[in-house]
């Protein structure tokens, strides 16, 4: 028995679908594709260089993008599937979203190492705030600080970038809130601590409920709750 004209065409056609299946199938078990993560700008200074370096190593054909943003921008970029998933600050309650908590950090205001003492919440009176754009949770937490303790400071400075902001702080422009990780790395700036209520925060990674589990998804999350669990194990050491 020999093929027809026809059936080698058929053929020709068979083996491309059945070709197709096969990298439909390899799509969802091979990390590949694009993979869009947003961060806040200190997250990403801090904590992200390493797990992102691992898991390009792990998965060096996922085309991998970061956008940094303001906590309130990134949820929406993520809710609107702009983005895959975003590392944002602050408590996260929303029905289409799942979290997963990244870190937990100490929050301190940081000075011009020339700035006196700031003890009490009337020391920023006449200060500059130092502040991202409006979104950004660290900036929400200390204007609501000072606003429950009646202190309405009338000076605001607003910058783009982790690195324009801490610029400023050394040269005296003003007092920021930034998390003690992004302090103890800067130099010539002096710490200032928090009430307990306002001294912590938590940085969250969250993701639309109903997101495509592709492999490069299912693969970065594996080393993001590898990277959560070492975190928690090297914070529980005497």
């Amino acid at each position: 028995m020999t093929l027809t004209h026809s059936g080698r065409i058929l053929i020709q056609y068979a083996d491309q679908i059945l070709q197709w299946v096969s990298d439909a199938k390899n799509a969802f078990h091979i990390p590949q594709g694009p993979l869009k993560l947003g961060s806040t700008e200190s997250t990403a200074a801090v904590y992200l260089p390493e797990l992102l370096v691992k898991y390009h190593q792990h998965c060096p054909d996922v085309e991998l993008s970061l956008t940094t943003a303001s906590s309130e921008q990134l949820m929406e970029q993520v809710l609107r599937h702009e983005l895959d998933g975003a590392f944002i600050a602050g408590p996260v309650k929303h029905s289409d979203l799942n979290t997963t908590v990244f870190v937990k950090e100490e929050l301190v205001l940081i000075s011009s190492i020339h700035q006196e003492p700031i003890r009490t919440p009337s020391d920023l009176q006449d200060l500059t705030l130092l502040v991202f754009h409006t979104g950004c949770y660290y900036r929400s937490l200390l204007e609501q600080w000072l606003r429950l303790e009646g202190i309405r400071p009338i000076k605001r400075m607003e910058l783009g970038t982790l690195d324009g902001l801490l610029g400023c702080v050394r040269a005296g422009l003003g007092v920021a809130l930034v998390s003690r990780s992004v302090a103890q790395n800067s130099k010539q700036i002096k710490l200032h601590p928090l009430p307990d209520d306002y001294r912590y925060a938590t940085t969250v990674y969250i993701q639309r409920n109903d997101i495509q589990q592709t492999a490069a998804i299912t693969h970065f999350m594996d080393l993001l709750n590898h990277s959560v669990d070492h975190h928690s194990k090297r914070k529980s050491c005497p």
